[in-house]
């Protein structure tokens, strides 16, 4: 019966959804800043029409995006983490509002407090330019209370960034033809938002805790990578082809199966043991490995608790869920699920 009332809402939450292919629904989207004769400017949609003006602010720090000296975190109090957004930028505001790490009117509120996204923001939802914006936003702010915000990038990004159109909703088709770009072109390294994504990590280290898209397979630990080493890797490759990437005796494995943004070997039946994980661990130096991309109903656990689950299905357009990890003074950590409307359930 749960699983019918479910199909119901989704069923119900598409027909309601407008089809921005017919030129009769208005919509906005943007803004997107793109830089033309070293000017930056200013995209914005508002009622199908399409304005450009010279960038006069307003969107806080939009050039000079630092990538991470290190990839590992060390002493972090709160981490919550969250994955598959997918363009249903509600759901995340209402998890993150909630439960604490932003205010009512959207700005950081999670002190130094880290916020980790474990990518696929893109894709499936029609507000994924909302979502990016706010992450942008609250990243500097993060910055600026001490804390920290990382967006890590997941298949659906790197797919994006190498102009895979065959998941973009179609509000996007639409904002293509009306900014006449293909979607390489609307996030390559002359836009802000595509700059932005470069300098993105897609695997890090938060205390005991590994965080990626995907998950982490025994063929990449085998290429001998440092986090920082693979992680440059990834930003040096973004928009090859799959071709390319398949030729390289390193990107075959950072983009394949068994790779970091694709592996979904934790919820295969019999693909790995207990014991497979902890040697995984053991060779990382943590005790958990947190991952996105296989989508479950909430956030869960496998092999007694070393592999944590964050795709709670937020693509559906119902509901989702939030992963908070709490350190006290003596070093131990609560793991709890957070809610829709912020209640907090023990892991």
């Amino acid at each position: 019966m749960r699983s019918i009332s479910l199909f119901l809402l989704i069923a119900v939450a598409m027909l309601l959804s407008p089809n921005y292919a017919n030129a009769n629904i208005l919509y906005s989207d943007g803004p997107y800043l793109i830089e033309q004769n070293k000017q930056l400017q200013r995209y914005d949609i508002s009622d199908n029409q399409l304005t450009v003006s010279p960038y006069a602010g307003g969107l806080g720090e939009v050039s000079h995006f630092n990538v991470a000296v290190s990839d590992t975190y060390k002493g972090v109090a709160k981490i919550a983490a969250i994955s598959d957004i997918h363009g249903q930028v509600d759901i995340f505001k209402a998890l993150l509002k909630n439960n604490g790490v932003i205010d009512d009117a959207l700005n950081w509120r999670w002190g130094k407090g880290h916020l980790v996204i474990t990518g696929d923001i893109f894709d499936r939802g029609d507000t994924v330019t909302e979502a990016l914006w706010l992450v942008f936003k609250l990243e500097q702010q993060a910055k600026a209370a001490g804390g920290k915000l990382h967006y890590l990038l997941g298949n659906h990004e790197y797919m994006v960034l190498r102009g895979d159109e065959r998941y973009i909703h179609d509000k996007y088709k639409q904002t293509l033809g009306v900014m006449k770009m293909d979607l390489k072109t609307l996030f390559n390294e002359y836009t802000t938002l595509g700059q932005w994504l470069r300098s993105k990590s897609t695997v890090i280290k938060i205390n005991e805790y590994v965080f990626m898209h995907g998950g982490i397979h025994q063929d990449f630990l085998d290429l001998g990578l440092s986090l920082e080493h693979a992680n440059a890797m990834f930003r040096q490759t973004i928009g090859q082809s799959k071709k390319m990437l398949k030729a390289g005796p390193y990107t075959k494995i950072l983009y394949g199966r068994t790779g970091p943004i694709w592996y979904r070997g934790y919820f295969k039946e019999g693909e790995l043991t207990e014991q497979d994980v902890d040697s995984l661990l053991k060779q990382l130096e943590v005790k958990h490995i947190v991952v996105g991309h296989t989508s479950q109903q909430q956030v869960e656990t496998r092999f007694n608790g070393k592999v944590i689950a964050i795709d709670t299905s937020i693509k559906n357009a119902v509901k989702g869920e939030l992963l908070i990890i709490e350190r006290n003074k003596s070093a131990k950590d609560t793991l709890t699920r957070g809610q829709m409307d912020g209640k907090q359930l023990a892991l």
